[in-house]
């Protein structure tokens, strides 16, 4: 049976926010077969560690299968313009001008440099979140406001259904003046219940991996850690890809012999990286296109999480306390 659970509740507005009006946050479970997803809707969980940085409509917050946890704190969480592809209308920007993030709101430009994704900017207004929940099923929307020239109506669709499966759908539809790109990820912190951070963790990608320096051990469609990571100590892997096809766009997360989650894009990546610290293994699959006036762009994400009685047995390399 597919079940369905809301509840609500304020979120604080923490003081790096100068949105005008309060945040309000509400959080729905999802339940399909073994899986339970929990998502957390216009929420500022990331604002205080990250910055306005991450696609604040919702986030995934929990996923378990028979009660084994599956992520690490900050969950499935989407970005649009990590490298600054999609930051709408920053680069015109001057000294306290406004631009868009898509996903969040109006930012400001406190700054002549480059976008960076780990500069946390000053909010002027966090545009509002619509909701619309079902059975199985929750969808969020959000659209620019209506006087700026870089606009923009995006809907984000959760679904969960018996076989263990969370699909998220994407449309992001240009309603501006003029055309622009956009690049779009989910940061995917996966982690399995409290088994650390390190060799037993491995993903395993549907085409080859290009060659680039790194911490991770690289062989050939794969990359997995040689060591445990220490406090504050991280590991990347990142590179553009070329002529990767939509069908070859999948990945999968291992810890031991187990596989943890498979996952499959409905579109030909642009550019695919894995991050790894102590709050999860995380492998990045990057959309990128550019939209003209009017012009929507839909894609997808799919995730087949794995029942407990495949996962490897839990007690070696727990996290210490």
């Amino acid at each position: 049976m597919l079940r369905f659970q809301s509840k609500g509740g304020a979120a604080v507005l923490l003081a790096l926010l100068v949105a005008t009006g309060p945040s309000l946050a509400e959080t729905h479970v999802l339940s399909g077969g073994a899986l339970r997803v929990e998502i957390k809707v216009a929420t500022d969980l990331h604002a205080a560690e990250f910055g306005p940085r991450f696609d604040r409509t919702a986030v995934v917050t929990s996923v378990t299968i028979e009660g084994v946890e599956l992520l690490g704190p900050w969950g499935l969480s989407d970005e649009f313009g990590l490298y600054g592809i999609g930051v709408l209308g920053y680069e015109t920007a001057g000294a306290g001008d406004a631009f868009v993030k898509i996903g969040v709101g109006t930012l400001l430009r406190d700054t002549t440099n480059s976008y960076h994704f780990a500069h946390a900017y000053p909010v002027q207004r966090l545009f509002p979140v619509t909701i619309e929940a079902g059975a199985g099923q929750l969808s969020v929307r959000q659209q620019a406001d209506p006087t700026l020239p870089h606009r923009y109506d995006y809907v984000k669709t959760y679904s969960v259904n018996e076989n263990n499966i969370l699909t998220i759908r994407y449309q992001l539809t240009n309603i501006g003046e003029g055309a622009w790109p956009f690049e779009h990820y989910n940061h995917h912190w996966f982690r399995l219940e409290d088994t650390e951070v390190g060799p037993l963790y491995r993903s395993s990608t549907g085409f080859k991996l290009p060659d680039n320096e790194t911490r991770f051990l690289l062989d050939g469609q794969s990359l997995r850690l040689a060591e445990p990571l220490g406090p504050g100590e991280a590991a990347y892997y990142g590179s553009d890809l070329a002529n990767v096809t939509r069908m070859e766009n999948t990945f999968d997360l291992r810890v031991g012999d187990a596989i943890i989650v498979r996952y499959e894009g409905s579109f030909p990546p642009a550019r695919f990286a894995v991050f790894a610290n102590q709050d999860g293994f995380c492998p990045e699959v990057f959309k990128r296109t550019t939209l003209e006036p009017g012009e929507t762009a839909s894609w997808s994400a799919t995730y087949r999480f794995m029942p407990s009685d495949r996962l490897p047995a839990q007690g070696a390399g727990r996290l210490s306390r």
